[in-house]
């Protein structure tokens, strides 16, 4: 999985946490022909983030509206770094 997930907060306040996975971010590219997934962010356009929160939405079972109508329902979408768990330590005291 890609490092990132997706907060998003619906306008009827729900929120849901979706991974931005391989898949997700496959559909991405293929909704926008010719940008590469490192320019998901650069710049920052809002259309490709609630696009990207339609497919991460979709891909984790959450039923939403059909896009473009799923716009509509979008509050806000925030990234979120997923945890990164430490290795032991190979040290011994």
């Amino acid at each position: 999985m890609i490092g990132m997930d997706l907060k998003v907060t619906m306008e009827d306040g729900t929120e849901h946490v979706a991974p931005i996975s391989y898949a997700v971010a496959c559909a991405w590219e293929d909704h926008h022909p010719g940008k590469a997934a490192a320019s998901m962010f650069d710049p920052i356009q809002f259309k490709q983030i609630c696009y990207l929160a339609y497919e991460a939405l979709r891909k984790s079972k959450i039923t939403v509206k059909v896009w473009p109508q799923f716009i509509d329902t979008v509050a806000d979408v925030q990234l979120v770094p997923k945890e990164r768990q430490e290795k032991p330590s190979s040290t011994s005291t």
